[in-house]
């Protein structure tokens, strides 16, 4: 192939830099290799065993206003130019789905074919990032997908993130090690702290101030060793050009404090329905002991983890203030940031933006400009939390011109319903970036709460900040179609298209996105954390029969199989809604032949359910409980940490909780041995008051449901053994089930 002059190359970077895209064919002599990208170097042997020498990496001798990649065949080598190891990491990210159509997961065990010999780059290409900052996680990440993984799953994160550019991750791991020095510099034990502490599954809200003590107290050797895992995380992040963000003190005490120092102003928040015993309390800014908590911790986070200067604290997350005064508001972020500075001159505070939109009732637009404008101008970054819901920015003058980052939420609680406002998002984002009134978007990111089965959303969310002709979903879609398939096949190009106008279209991810399988049984409508989708049912079965014409090669791919299950999956779970409402009609009828011929049908459709998700290692509740139970040494610490393992994803809090059913999921296990039977529990209800002839009180049921549902949570291994690894046939299971199930689609 041609090569361009060295000349013409560093302008094609510039000209990249400046304008965001602009691809470029000339002559260049040979690039040789850099001895300074062993991290890039390092991310190619992960994905591509037995390839890296294959690739030349190089960095660009030229400082570029942005970050910015090249990528070019020499030879039989494939040339990766970047300004920085994440801008490398992103070319040979382009170099996988563009030419060789791998499409790398972010969890690590999902299979990667590496093809036997490197497709060549026709063209040279390139491109550059035109948002400076590229935010990932959210505390609750912590609790619904990243909560029992080890250093392999972090280092593959990891991996992804930096495929992907992401340059601001969240970095949360860990903390209690820190904070049980601090506290033992206020004359609390080390038993104190982890009494304090809630059980691992909950640290992300006890972080937040939600609650207290719930499921502890937190084992020494999860404190320990969570710390130890945090200084892998960092260290790989920063090494690759990362910043991550680290937690900071926003107000949030032990109870046992309080009574060591009896004059604190606190405030009592309460526990999220886990009993008054697990209330948290927040210590009034104003206090004069605020700042030396937050001098102490940022001490000695920054001496035994450094820092980037990028400080996540957010005061007043899902809580009413002390007072809703502009004047207080604004001392109080002032005292936050004089703590951080007095620590760090560099200091940036990062707040989360969730609560000026779930609580905008409250914070009104002069309560807010006080609180961030008490903050030096640029040392506040706002997170816009649930942008494909709600753009704050737009409602409070850009944040009052204060920096911040337009995130996409996309998934609560880790659900796993096939739900992405693509077509929504691919509109919104590229108006808020060509607004003139945007003001200082200062970059773009995601805030989701659990990965989910929605991967593309938050790829195609990163790969718009280097990408523009992005928000041309049909295009994008179609590469990202192949990178499935791992072939170029229209067959499938056309099935994914077919599913943008239906299930990734203007759909919302909200708050307790399910399906009637999960939901708290009921003959009508459905629980409050299993609102159903607002589609036509029929248009999404009327699509999966495309997955199965696909070319043979196509159909050999994990990833193809994987998406054939997810979609099919989904048809399923929508289903059951029209059997529920047939058991419904038959039970007020009085129809116990049409009563029975329909829960039959149900149960034997929640069976199927269960059996597709049981092909994908991360729909299995197995993986999920054998990860929790890898944490202990013995079979009762074992068994502590399933507890708390199953609690989070059903109960989330203790018998009849709230947010029971929050995290709900379609989970292999999870169907089999907990929504079902408790749907079951509720056919033999309704059975037995048919056979008396009274209508179903509802409460009396509830008092059984809470029950089980309690109950479940303390069973263990030895009780409920789970498959931890897939099984069955993906393409045969599908095609079978739905052969079954056609005729009532």
């Amino acid at each position: 192939m041609s090569h361009v002059t060295q000349a013409a190359k560093l302008f094609l970077i510039t000209l990249l830099s400046l304008t965001s895209l602009n691809l470029l064919k000339a002559k260049s002599a040979p690039v040789a290799d850099s001895v300074n990208n062993t991290e890039v170097k390092g991310i190619i042997s992960r994905i591509l065993p037995g390839k890296s020498s294959y690739f030349i990496l190089k960095t660009i001798p030229v400082k570029a206003s942005r970050d910015s990649f090249y990528v070019q065949s020499q030879g039989d080598k494939i040339v990766i130019e970047g300004t920085n190891a994440l801008s490398m990491a992103k070319g040979l990210n382009y170099y996988l789905k563009t030419y060789c159509h791998i499409s790398v997961s972010w969890y690590a065990n999902d299979v990667i074919n590496v093809p036997a010999q490197l497709p060549v780059i026709d063209q040279p290409a390139g491109q550059a990032c035109r948002f400076d900052k590229r935010f990932f996680l959210n505390y609750c990440t912590f609790g619904y997908t990243t909560l029992w993984w080890q250093w392999r799953d972090w280092e593959h994160l990891i991996d992804w993130m930096a495929l992907n550019g992401i340059n601001m991750p969240l970095a949360i791991t860990g903390q209690e090690y820190i904070w049980q020095r601090v506290w033992k510099k206020f004359g609390m034990t080390d038993e104190q702290s982890r009494a304090f502490f809630t059980g691992p599954a909950h640290l992300p809200w006890q972080r937040m101030g939600n609650l207290d003590r719930w499921l502890g107290p937190l084992p020494q050797s999860f404190i320990d060793g969570q710390f130890t895992l945090q200084k892998q995380i960092l260290q790989r992040e920063r090494s690759l050009g990362m910043k991550p963000i680290l937690p900071a003190f926003a107000g949030h005490v032990p109870k046992d404090l309080v009574k060591k120092f009896p004059k604190m102003k606190v405030t009592d928040l309460g526990s999220y329905d886990t009993g008054t015993e697990n209330d948290a309390f927040f210590l009034d800014p104003m206090d004069p002991l605020f700042v030396k908590i937050q001098k102490l911790y940022l001490g000695e986070q920054e001496k035994l983890l450094g820092t980037n200067h990028y400080y996540g604290a957010d005061p007043f997350n899902e809580m009413n203030p002390p007072s809703w005064e502009p004047a207080y508001l604004a001392s109080v972020a002032k005292t936050i940031y004089s703590g951080m500075k007095a620590i760090d001159p560099n200091a940036v505070w990062v707040q989360m933006g969730w609560t000026f939109y779930y609580d905008r009732k409250h914070w009104t637009n002069p309560r807010l400009e006080a609180m961030i404008k008490a903050v030096p101008p640029n040392k506040m970054l706002l997170l816009d939390y649930f942008c494909e819901q709600t753009e704050v920015w737009r409602a409070t003058d850009a944040f009052f011109n204060a920096p911040y980052i337009w995130c996409y939420l996309g998934n609560f609680g880790g659900n796993t319903q096939l739900a992405a406002p693509l077509l929504k998002v691919a509109k919104l984002l590229p108006a808020a970036e060509k607004d003139p009134n945007h003001r200082q978007m200062d970059g773009i990111g995601t805030t989701l709460e659990g990965f989910g089965v929605n991967q593309f959303m938050f790829e195609w969310l990163f790969d718009y900040a280097w990408n523009a002709n992005a928000a041309n979903v049909n295009d994008w879609m179609k590469q990202y179609a192949d990178s499935r398939s791992g072939r170029h096949d229209v067959v499938a190009q056309s099935a994914w298209l077919k599913l943008l106008p239906v299930v990734y279209n203007a759909q919302v991810s909200g708050v307790g996105l399910g399906n009637i399988v999960q939901s708290e049984p009921m003959l009508k409508g459905h629980g409050d954390y299993s609102s159903l989708s607002n589609y036509d049912y029929s248009a999404l079965s009327n699509i999966l029969p495309s997955f199965f014409v696909a070319d043979s090669a196509s159909k050999a791919s994990p990833n193809y199989r994987r998406d054939l299950a997810l979609v099919e999956k989904q048809v399923l779970v929508n289903l059951a809604s029209a059997i529920r409402d047939s058991i419904g009609k038959a039970y007020y009828a009085k129809d116990t032949r049409s009563f029975e011929k329909f829960t039959k049908l149900f149960t034997s459709l929640c069976d199927d359910v269960d059996l597709v998700a049981s092909t994908q290692q991360d729909l299995l509740l197995g993986n999920w409980i054998g990860q929790a139970r890898a944490f202990g040494n013995t079979t009762a610490e074992k068994n502590f940490y399933e507890k708390d393992a199953r609690v989070l994803i059903t109960t989330w809090g203790g018998e009849a909780n709230v947010n029971t059913d929050y995290a709900a999921k379609d989970w292999a296990g999870l169907i089999k041995t907990y929504y079902k039977p408790r749907w079951e529990l509720f056919f033999n209800y309704l059975r037995k008051t048919l056979n008396a002839g009274t209508p179903p009180d509802m409460k009396e049921f509830d008092k059984l449901r809470v029950k089980f549902e309690w109950q479940w949570t303390d069973k263990t291994a030895a009780d409920q053994p789970f498959a931890t690894q897939p099984q069955g046939d993906v393409m045969k299971i599908c095609s079978d089930l739905y052969k079954k199930w056609a005729l009532y689609l």
